[in-house]
């Protein structure tokens, strides 16, 4: 509880909403505007988990979220605070992960006089959000708060922003009843979406039910049917909509009682165990030889909680063409693409494809033929360079430290950056559980380990959790150290130092013809010395012996830093 008496100002309504949702934790920076919902906080339940700089706290609170599959809680103040926001909030906001985005703001009688850090924040963050609110008083600001809360649970496919001004958070005089008062509003009035049950499938009369006629997801349903029951060589495309769907289980009941093989996009690695034969890796970019033939090959496509980005569809040379064979099932309907589109929470979708049983033509004879099919056709990726050969690498390359990273820490949480490590990783890494590998895939910023791994640690306290960064993303946010050394976060950060920006020099050389290296080279601190600045245990690799005796310090629980000094390497391109 966070008062005793019956009355509360909109601060401590909201921190009580969150309270009643079950929320745990919340990351964030505080400020002057946002110091009455602080108050309010700091009376109730839910631990705050103090970040150095806002822009930690957002891929923090990322990571928590894409790691637990349930949507999390990030607050900044005013004007910087929130500016400090944008990186990680558009980062979520391209990987659809949904976060609940807490900024304060000064008094809304003031707007629109020109105050000290007055913004206009919701100018901003309308742009990567699904919804942003700025409410003028109390009783709007706890409406909104409800209907964000309803968003995220229901209709989670990116974060929700609420600006919340100083003087509304201090409105006073909210019973406990406010709590409990149900609102007009509904996901039918935000957004237009139909909601229907299995029962209203088996009705006669189904065209006179306007409301779907509008949607046509009858039609829509009865098509993709129709196109499964006629296929003998399906598959299946997974994104990390099934897991805010909380559709794990039922996928891979689904796939497993009909024996369909899946790939995955980027953001939906692990929903089913890469160690499973059904599921043929990664599809698109970097993907496999399996996943590119049974892309290229199948007759039946089914797309679920999926964007589809070009990255994912990137071996399809005329997509346009290609999309006739593609049922696209989304919450999302401005990202369906397919010949057959269904914009339906995908565990409704998984659970009518139960009930109706529309493989009339896939028995297990013909699965087990376009199975036999798909893997007569794998290629072996073979990675250069990550033999345990008896030279000594001096200095090591980068794809053998990775390498033996992950052979040490198969099960563990592993929380990618950006840069040419990333690919080692992405390719070297198999995930037998959603969220073991973790990274941006749609923004790609710098930075994003660090902080993410912190919201992992603080959801998987018990867990050791595996950061894999480059020397130039662990300087976007090394100020991160000190939370993780103030919440003794068990983690170990390993940055891979090439001195460089790797994959940018690449570039410069390969594609854009450079005569030479052109503001990629960096003048690195002593990473080892700043962890322990930071009173963090620190060691420095430069050879085999030495990584060996980083590897075995890194079994041990708190945090570490391993400075890893690699080789120039280039990453193999897609081809």
């Amino acid at each position: 509880m966070i008062l005793d008496c019956e009355f509360m100002n909109t601060a401590e309504v909201l921190v009580k909403l969150l309270e009643n949702d079950e929320i745990k934790y919340v990351f964030g920076h505080p400020g002057e505007q946002i110091l009455p919902f602080y108050k309010a906080l700091s009376k109730s339940s839910i631990k705050h988990i103090l970040t150095r700089h806002e822009q930690g706290a957002v891929h923090s609170s990322d990571a928590y979220a894409r790691s637990t599959g349930k949507y999390s809680v990030v607050i900044s103040t005013a004007g910087p605070g929130a500016m400090n926001l944008v990186m990680g909030v558009a980062t979520a906001f391209k990987d659809n992960v949904p976060l609940l985005v807490i900024t304060g703001d000064n008094d809304y009688s003031s707007i629109p006089d020109n105050k000290f850090q007055s913004f206009p924040i919701n100018n901003v963050f309308k742009n990567m959000t699904v919804k942003s609110y700025h409410p003028s008083n109390g009783k709007i600001a706890i409406s909104n708060f409800k209907e964000a809360l309803l968003i995220l649970k229901k209709y989670p496919k990116g974060p929700v922003h609420i600006n919340l001004s100083k003087d509304v958070l201090m409105d006073e005089d909210f019973s406990l009843d406010s709590l409990l008062t149900k609102e007009d509003f509904s996901l039918d009035s935000l957004f237009g979406e139909g909601d229907f049950s299995l029962n209203d499938l088996n009705h006669q009369n189904i065209t006179q039910n306007t409301k779907f006629l509008q949607n046509n997801i009858y039609l829509s349903l009865d098509l993709a049917i129709e196109k499964i029951a006629n296929s003998e060589k399906p598959l299946i495309i997974v994104g990390n909509g099934i897991v805010w769907a909380q559709a794990i289980e039922l996928l891979n009941e689904f796939i497993t009682k009909h024996k369909l093989p899946i790939t995955t996009s980027y953001p939906g690695r692990g929903i089913v165990s890469e160690d499973n034969k059904l599921n043929l890796g990664m599809v698109g970019l970097r993907g496999n030889s399996l996943s590119d033939y049974a892309y290229l090959n199948s007759d039946c496509i089914i797309v679920l909680g999926a964007r589809l980005s070009e990255r994912t569809i990137s071996k399809s040379e005329n997509f346009k063409e290609f999309s006739d064979k593609i049922i696209h099932v989304n919450i999302d309907k401005n990202c369906l693409k397919g010949k057959i589109n269904i914009c339906m929470d995908v565990y409704k979708f998984l659970e009518i494809l139960l009930s109706k049983n529309p493989f009339k033509n896939y028995n297990l004879e013909i699965a087990d033929k376009w199975i036999n099919e798909i893997y007569a056709h794998e290629k072996e990726i073979y990675i250069e360079g990550i033999e345990d050969r008896e030279e000594n690498y001096n200095p090591l390359k980068p794809q053998y430290v990775i390498n033996k990273i992950l052979d040490n820490f198969k099960d563990n949480y592993v929380v990618s950056d950006a840069g040419t490590h990333t690919t080692w990783t992405t390719l070297l890494k198999k995930s037998d559980k959603f969220a073991k590998l973790l990274f941006s895939g749609g923004f790609g910023p710098m930075g994003f380990a660090v902080p993410g791994a912190i919201g992992v640690a603080i959801a998987y306290p018990n867990e050791k959790i595996i950061v894999i960064c480059g020397d130039g993303d662990i300087q976007m946010v090394s100020q991160e150290l000190a939370t993780i050394n103030e919440y003794n976060l068990n983690i170990t950060i390993f940055v891979i130092n090439n001195s460089q920006l790797g994959i940018i020099r690449q570039w410069e050389e390969t594609i854009y013809g450079f005569d030479s290296k052109y503001q990629v080279d960096l003048i690195n601190p002593d990473f080892v010395k700043l962890a322990n600045a930071y009173h963090i245990d620190g060691i420095k690799v430069d050879d085999k012996d030495s990584l060996n005796l980083a590897l075995k310090k890194a079994q041990n629980k708190g945090p570490l830093l391993v400075d890893v000094i690699v080789s120039e390497e280039n990453i193999p391109m897609p081809k």
